[in-house]
């Protein structure tokens, strides 16, 4: 048996799974998130902030003593779209290098895309016909397989840089979310997918949503895991929660992380509108994602 560590070093949040590998079993001992928004700020500054990238390394040390406390004997840590996007990573990357001492990757949105791939196929097994959906903080993923071959769409389309265009304030007004669904409508229209398609949704969004459908009192993946949600049932919660403020949202879902109450909006108009151009009744959502892939691509 080895134990292996992810990180998923993301522009919403940081994230980490501890797991032991033997052969086909894969027991996952540990996992964490925090909302580090590492994307905040960036697209209208260019680079990752001072601030970000406080809330980053914070993170990243938290983590590090669960990494030894499990006595791990590998790391793979990976960044994606706001580390894809900033001027200032090669620093950033050095500093994580220096202080944590960890090597950090930065992966394509194609990569991105089929590690994530590994992690939702091995745990939902015999998946046809299927399009998952990762919404990030500042980029989304469409994955599919397409004559055997796994293909990777990626969009500069998150919920930090939608939040940050049309929902810094909530709720949001009605020409503003109007605005928003056009802007995911126009991005999401030039990808070249076929329709009605099984639609998986994985990480913060779509566990989220899940979270919120079945009205937890505390996040739990194991019951959000493989629940599936109607587009009608989407919408209803997406016109619940245009009228909170962001309080309002914390008080109201309590499964849902506070420091993503800022953002969930965006998330769900994203999802929302995904579902109506790929003519898809409902979603099912995936717990595991790129952080169980990336253990798997290496073993």
């Amino acid at each position: 048996m080895v134990k292996i560590a992810a990180i998923d070093l993301g522009s919403n949040s940081t994230r980490l799974l501890i797991a032991e590998i033997s052969g086909e079993d894969f027991n996952i001992l540990e996992k964490s998130h925090v909302v580090t928004k590492m994307a905040e700020g960036l697209e209208e500054n260019g680079f990752i902030s001072d601030d970000s990238r406080k809330r980053v390394i914070k993170t990243l040390k938290t983590f590090l003593k669960q990494i030894k406390k499990h006595e791990v004997s590998q790391v793979f840590a990976v960044g994606t779209a706001a580390m894809r996007d900033s001027t200032n990573t090669n620093e950033f990357i050095d500093e994580i290098k220096r202080k944590i001492d960890i090597e950090v990757e930065v992966i394509t949105g194609q990569q991105e895309g089929i590690i994530t791939s590994l992690g939702v196929l091995h745990f939902m097994e015999n998946l046809q016909n299927y399009l998952i959906v990762d919404i990030g903080g500042r980029s989304t993923e469409f994955i599919y397989e397409d004559n055997n071959k796994v293909i990777s769409h990626s969009i500069d389309l998150g919920v930090v840089t939608l939040t940050e265009k049309y929902f810094s304030e909530l709720p949001a007004t009605k020409d503003k979310i109007i605005k928003a669904e056009q802007e995911v409508l126009e991005k999401v229209n030039n990808l070249k997918i076929p329709n009605s398609k099984l639609l998986i949704g994985v990480a913060g969004t779509a566990t989220s949503l899940g979270s919120i459908y079945l009205e937890q009192d505390r996040f739990d993946e194991s019951e959000v895991h493989n629940i599936e949600i109607s587009q009608l049932e989407l919408i209803n919660i997406k016109n619940t929660i245009r009228d909170f403020n962001e309080p309002e949202i914390i008080i109201k879902f309590k499964g849902v992380d506070p420091k993503r109450a800022k953002t969930i909006t965006s998330g769900i108009v994203i999802l929302e509108n995904i579902m109506k151009r790929y003519e898809n009744s409902s979603i099912i959502i995936s717990k595991n994602d790129i952080l169980e892939g990336l253990i798997l691509k290496k073993y």
